[in-house]
């Protein structure tokens, strides 16, 4: 039995990858409206890096993933944490299955991404930087159409090759490359139509903070839409995340100019 007095309320099931779930404990951290360590939110971070491939194993059409995502469930239920969040948003593709036996509420990073477009987007077009394996999940395709919103996904085919380069140099820890890779993606769903875009990888969420020139885009962070929820629903005040780490960029003339799509 836990002792009281270290009693988690936040679990977190992390290291899917490693620098995501730790982008998103920072921008949980820094969201919370507090003046001191004890009004932050008492969390468990669960790392389990050593989960099978989420996206292989959506596009292969099996659940490798599933049971250790239900073990790491279990675990945190044992805690009795009050909610639980996901920091990647590929393993939601069985978030029923996970929600279904769990005790503790499983935010859904989805609905909180939803809010967060809706806070920042009355109407339009929004393109989504995701894994392969969360676009063939289709959740996002789901809510997104269900808000009201249309769905912009580039047809050219650098678009997704971008994104792809993107979260394998995050996980690589090549930020500055992955940031100039999400920039080049972004530029592309504008070229698209695209009044927003969603980072919908939390390996995204890393450089958020460091993407220098989004041409009037909107652009969604998937992990601070989810750090907003968590907080939310545990009744903490949220407060913007100002003062986020970047990291050194490509000199101007190295990097691509912005076409506004006619």
């Amino acid at each position: 039995m836990i002792d009281e007095s270290i009693r988690p309320r936040l679990g977190i099931i992390g290291g899917l990858g490693p620098l995501a779930s730790a982008d998103f404990y920072f921008k949980l951290t820094r969201m919370t409206e507090a003046l001191r360590d004890n009004e932050h939110v008492p969390s468990v971070i669960l790392s389990v890096p050593q989960l099978p491939d989420r996206t292989e194993a959506i596009i292969a059409g099996h659940d490798g993933p599933l049971a250790p995502l239900q073990a790491a469930v279990s675990t945190l239920n044992a805690l009795e944490v009050a909610c639980i969040a996901m920091p990647c948003n590929t393993a939601h593709h069985w978030y029923g299955q996970l929600a279904a036996n769990s005790r503790a509420e499983i935010i859904h990073i989805g609905d909180a991404v939803v809010a967060e477009i809706r806070r920042n987007l009355n109407r339009g077009c929004v393109a989504n930087l995701a894994t392969r394996g969360t676009l063939v999940s289709g959740f996002y395709q789901d809510r997104i159409s269900a808000a009201g919103f249309d769905l912009c996904l580039p047809a050219n085919a650098e678009f997704q090759e971008r994104v792809d380069n993107a979260i394998a140099l995050v996980k690589a820890g090549s930020i500055a490359d992955a940031a100039t890779e999400t920039e080049r993606a972004l530029h592309l769903a504008q070229l698209a139509g695209a009044d927003a875009a969603l980072l919908g990888c939390t390996e995204l969420s890393v450089v958020a903070a460091s993407l220098n020139d989004t041409n009037g885009l909107i652009v969604i962070d998937s992990n601070a839409a989810l750090a907003r929820a968590c907080l939310t629903r545990l009744g903490y005040g949220v407060q913007e995340a100002r003062g986020l780490p970047t990291v050194s960029r490509l000199p101007e003339q190295d990097r691509l100019p912005w076409q506004r799509a006619s």
